[in-house]
């Protein structure tokens, strides 16, 4: 049976809203800048704010061009806030999250600021839960109106990711809040005209249903059943802000 226009409304915005708040996998100036470099994401910090689905994300990216030895893109902020209440109604076409991107303050102020968080990311808490066969949670005390949170980072070598229901610093050793604050503060908003922003798949097309697939069967039988005719991959594609 065919979705409902609300209905179809709704599913666009909750993946594209998800899609540009866990951010783009690379971004490209203009060419009036720079032709043929791009950067890529070092951190997010994405927070879900308490009470009316108010969801933000900070990122902060630097140059990642292949074979570049000097001439570096500068590091810069994305910020994306997205309010996913007001789509759940499906009167809207596109979600109502927005993207800004931003020079930093002060680049010494951050790296300090950076090399803290990532200091102490190692010593976040994990209580152990062992083999989950009863669908068991650990024991979480929560801290409200601490927001949820989640943060991301990598440094060339190794990445970390970290998730937490609401918890406040007193038993982090960290406050999240502060962390989004001093960003925030290093975020110098500018234009976003010429900037593009590269994702996995293309955001205006509807989602297929999930694949489900045999694993017993072969790779040829597989690609019969979904009706493929290769395994390739569907190619890149880029956004302009």
């Amino acid at each position: 049976m065919p979705q409902s226009p609300k209905n179809v409304n709704r599913s666009r915005c909750l993946r594209i809203g998800g899609a540009l708040l866990d951010g783009p996998l690379a971004i490209f100036p203009p060419e009036s800048i720079d032709s043929y470099g791009w950067l890529e994401a070092d951190f997010q910090l994405t927070i879900t704010w308490p009470g009316a689905a108010q969801f933000e994300s900070i990122h902060v990216f630097s140059d990642d061009s292949m074979n570049r030895e000097q001439d570096f893109l500068p590091p810069m902020i994305r910020r994306c806030h997205w309010n996913r209440k007001a789509d759940m109604a499906g009167e809207n076409l596109w979600p109502t999250a927005t993207v800004e991107l931003g020079f930093i303050r002060d680049h010494e102020r951050l790296d300090s600021m950076l090399r803290e968080v990532q200091r102490k990311v190692g010593g976040l808490p994990f209580a152990e839960i062992g083999l989950s066969t009863l669908r068991g949670v650990a024991d979480v005390e929560l801290d409200f109106p601490e927001p949820e949170f989640r943060i991301w980072m990598r440094n060339g070598g190794r990445s970390l990711e970290y998730w937490s229901l609401p918890v406040g610093p007193k038993q982090l050793g960290i406050s999240f809040i502060q962390v989004h604050a001093d960003l925030l503060a290093e975020f110098v908003p500018m234009s976003r005209s010429g900037w593009r922003e590269r994702y996995e798949n293309d955001l205006s097309l509807e989602s297929r249903p999930r694949w489900e697939i045999e694993v017993g069967r072969d790779q040829n039988s597989n690609c019969r059943a979904l009706n493929m005719t290769d395994l390739a991959h569907q190619p890149f594609v880029s956004a302009s802000l």
